[in-house]
């Protein structure tokens, strides 16, 4: 009886494991058994923007592929200050790649490049200069704001690299790895189907702590404000408070129901909780004890597996919505008990994997089991209608075998994206330069500054004279007419509505890769 029993109760998690193995048919590569397709020249990615007037990932190219795992890798997180990715999954081991900065000349082939594009290189010595791509005839100009795939592509002079040779192999568990969560102060917890939970930290290889469940532990999370505590939620019904350092329980509640997801509010004083039954349970969180609040039945499909919730993540621009995502790849916003929005699109899935909101809360990235990553726009604007509103326009494209895709969050202290402080103010000032922090990136400003000061004067051909004299890259030609236009039409796109030039997008999958994408695009208007 207490057998059956337990096969019930795991049915969910094999049934999933046996859904997502059939994606790979069988074949399951160790680590570095495929070759790297690092040391290949970025490949244009074709991206597909649906029901939208323009597009963002305008310039989206391939960066990295290479076996990470032996197995389906199921959960991966960056640390709060970017600076490493943590990835675990079938194979039970825990593995933590460095990030780092590359030059995109050895990535980077402007031959292969789109003559209907326009491309901007930024360098060391902070200037901006045009790239010149031969073009086959110059009639070809006409077809450049006409077709969906031209772009004003602007090359960094450093982009995002992961280190291919793990920093960290952490080996511990017995069984499939669930979930994973950084701490900021360099530690990491994951949870597993062997009924634990483990902590790491960096620099150690050893595991530090273990934390014995009853079953399966399927998601974990430090407090965001305190360190020495985390919340766990297992396939018992029971969630869990611990203090790290004690290696004890300090609260616990049984639900009653199969614990699918669990999330801290940003100030730690309250946190959510989702379950096998489409639950979503809000809880204040007072001296670390739990307090039942609201909760919402989150109805998905027919089938039981489809109302399971996978994720939470709190808005970044706006703590009192969060971002709920359920097994059968619905994505949608509450505040309070209300479904603002639902982020429609995506196909019926078994993944067991959150969407995410890129670092400035302005985008969602998800992916489905058809293997397109997805990624809408999202404002936090008051919606007048009580009615929740249902958000189709996106922009999707291909990565092989993903069940897992991530925005990158940028590293602590430089920005991952054009800079706001000048772009939002629609014109060049000097004094704004002045202001920025001695962090800022070298490669943003004065070269920025001539290329808006450029636009903003509205000449019609490319201002030589603004170049500095000691640009190591020659002007050799005036813009023409219909290439300034279309290079203006980026900028003020970019000044006037969100852009994703700098996203970094990291997937994972079913075939134990790790796939990089980078954006170089400004956003285009159709």
């Amino acid at each position: 009886m207490l057998d059956a029993k337990k096969k019930m109760k795991s049915s969910w998690f094999r049934s999933f494991m046996n859904r997502n193995s059939d994606k790979t048919k069988g074949v399951h590569l160790k680590p570095n058994e495929i070759n790297s397709k690092t040391g290949a020249s970025s490949r244009r990615v074709r991206v597909h923007a649906y029901r939208k007037h323009s597009k963002e990932l305008s310039s989206l190219y391939t960066g990295q592929e290479f076996s990470a795992h032996e197995g389906s890798i199921l959960t991966m997180k960056f640390s709060p200050d970017g600076n490493y990715l943590a990835s675990a999954g079938e194979d039970g081991v825990v593995r933590v790649w460095k990030v780092l900065e590359d030059d995109i000349l050895n990535k980077f082939d402007i031959q292969d490049s789109d003559p209907s594009c326009l491309y901007f290189s930024l360098n060391h010595l902070s200037k901006l200069a045009p790239i010149d791509v031969d073009k086959q005839k110059t009639s070809q100009m006409k077809s450049l704001r006409k077709s969906s795939d031209s772009a004003c592509v602007i090359l960094p002079p450093k982009v995002f690299r992961l280190l291919e040779k793990p920093l960290h192999e952490f080996y511990g568990h017995t069984d499939e790895v669930l979930a994973l969560s950084w701490s900021k102060n360099g530690h990491l917890l994951s949870s597993s189907v062997d009924k634990s939970a483990r902590l790491w930290k960096m620099g150690h290889d050893q595991c530090l702590r273990v934390y014995s469940h009853n079953n399966y532990v399927t998601c974990v999370e430090f407090n965001p404000m305190d360190d020495n505590y985390f919340i766990s939620g297992s396939i018992d019904g029971k969630i869990r408070i611990w203090e790290v350092q004690g290696c004890r329980v300090i609260d616990w509640i049984d639900i009653r129901e199969i614990v699918t997801a669990v999330c801290y509010c940003p100030d730690g004083k309250g946190g959510v909780i989702g379950s096998m039954e489409g639950n979503c349970r809000f809880y204040d969180v007072v001296d670390n004890r739990l307090q039942l609040g609201a909760q919402i039945c989150l109805k998905g499909k027919k089938k039981l597996t489809g109302k399971r919730i996978t994720g939470f993540q709190f808005c970044p621009s706006d703590v009192s919505k969060v971002l709920v995502t359920s097994a059968d790849s619905q994505v949608r916003m509450l505040c309070g008990t209300d479904i603002v929005c639902k982020f429609k699109g995506n196909r019926s899935s078994g993944s067991q994997v959150p969407a995410s909101f890129t670092s400035d809360g302005e985008h969602i990235v998800s992916t489905a089991e058809d293997s397109n990553v997805r990624v809408w726009n999202y404002t936090t604007q008051d919606q007048k209608s009580s009615r929740s509103k249902n958000l189709w326009s996106c922009e999707s494209f291909l990565s092989r075998n993903t069940s897992i895709a991530i925005p990158w969050c940028g590293l602590k202290n430089k920005l991952g994206a054009l800079p706001g402080s000048i772009l939002g103010n629609g014109h060049f000032d000097e004094k704004l330069l002045q202001k920025l922090p001695a962090s800022f990136p070298d490669c943003f400003t004065t070269s920025l500054g001539f290329f808006l000061d450029a636009i903003y004067k509205g000449t019609a051909t490319w201002p030589e004279e603004k170049l500095p004299k000691s640009s190591p890259v020659a002007v050799s030609r005036s813009m023409c007419r219909s290439e300034f236009k279309f290079l203006k039409s980026a900028w003020q796109s970019a000044i006037n509505s969100p852009h994703l030039w700098g996203l970094v997008i990291v997937t994972a999958g079913w075939d134990g890769c790790i796939r990089t994408f980078l954006n170089y695009g400004l956003p285009i208007r159709f």
